[in-house]
């Protein structure tokens, strides 16, 4: 397996004249390469000398500790780019989250003209790595710090909201969930244009009943203490994003509310169904199924 580099961008988010609105722009990368016992084996750390924006934004200074006498003294864009591809070399890139590869592409857009991030080969969404291995609720993302807390990580010696700390905490999540095998069900080919697709592409919650997209077998609910088929006894209302309606079962007379909800990702249309006993809270849904296809 190639070796593994862990990257973390701290941007300011800023006005650009010539997009004719805002740009997350890049003011730090931060980076740890590991051996090949996952061991830390170098360090990569610059600050990117802002071209669109003249002041670092309050939020972000404060958030970061960055001063803009600090960014003065840092490089340009393309420049960190090179320094960092020559450092990396040919290796697995990861990042927690997609967010920093969406800022890389928005940067290199910006200042090169090129969608395509030149140093990027292959990559893994770690977070998504980290989620897959942890015991926590499914149905949330889990941020870096959170993660470390519940991999019991003492994160007092880190500076949050800095480039190279936040990629060596990452690098202490993944060693303490590193498994070879169930990593390389991760690694995506970052040199054919399917990966950007994929990455740029805004998932959809859908909220019309009237979507052509949407079928009737989607908004059918089975009992969820018999399993028989039930009956629909109100009208579909949307509340946070979802469809509910009341139902009835056919066999055992149950009542129950159930949920729907379309989202409309890459893969295709996402369908996740819910559903909870009349005389229980809505909280306690006693019933999930989750369904995809392609549209």
């Amino acid at each position: 397996m190639k070796p593994i580099v862990i990257l973390d961008l701290e941007w300011n988010g800023t006005y650009s004249k010539r997009l004719k609105g805002f740009i997350n722009e890049i003011i730090e990368f931060g980076a740890v390469k590991v051996d090949d016992n996952l061991q830390l084996a170098d360090t990569f750390s610059l600050l990117v000398r802002p071209q669109v924006g003249k002041k670092i934004s309050g939020k972000i200074a404060t958030l970061t500790n960055i001063t803009d006498e600090e960014l003065e003294s840092g490089r340009q864009f393309m420049q960190v780019v090179s320094r960092f591809r020559k450092w990396a070399g040919d290796c697995i890139l990861m990042t927690w989250g997609t967010s920093d590869i969406l800022t890389l592409i928005e940067n290199c857009r910006y200042f090169s003209g090129s969608d395509r991030i030149p140093f990027l080969t292959d990559y893994v969404d770690l977070q998504a790595y980290c989620e897959k291995c942890m015991v926590y609720d499914k149905g949330k993302q889990v941020g870096l710090s959170t993660a470390a807390q519940l991999l019991g990580i003492d994160e007092e010696s880190f500076d949050h909201h800095r480039a190279l700390d936040d990629s060596l905490l990452s690098l202490k999540c993944l060693q303490k969930l590193y498994s070879s095998e169930e990593l390389q069900n991760f690694v995506q080919d970052a040199t054919v244009q399917e990966f950007y697709d994929r990455m740029e592409f805004r998932t959809v919650i859908l909220c019309d009943l009237e979507n052509p997209l949407l079928q009737d077998a989607d908004m059918s609910f089975v009992c969820p203490v018999c399993g028989a088929s039930a009956q629909k006894t109100s009208e579909w209302f949307l509340h946070n994003k979802s469809f509910r309606a009341a139902f009835r079962c056919s066999a055992c007379g149950k009542k129950f509310y159930g949920r729907v909800q379309f989202k409309l990702k890459y893969e295709g249309l996402s369908v996740r169904k819910t559903a909870h006993l009349a005389e229980e809270k809505p909280e306690a849904e006693n019933l999930e199924q989750e369904s995809s296809r392609s549209v």
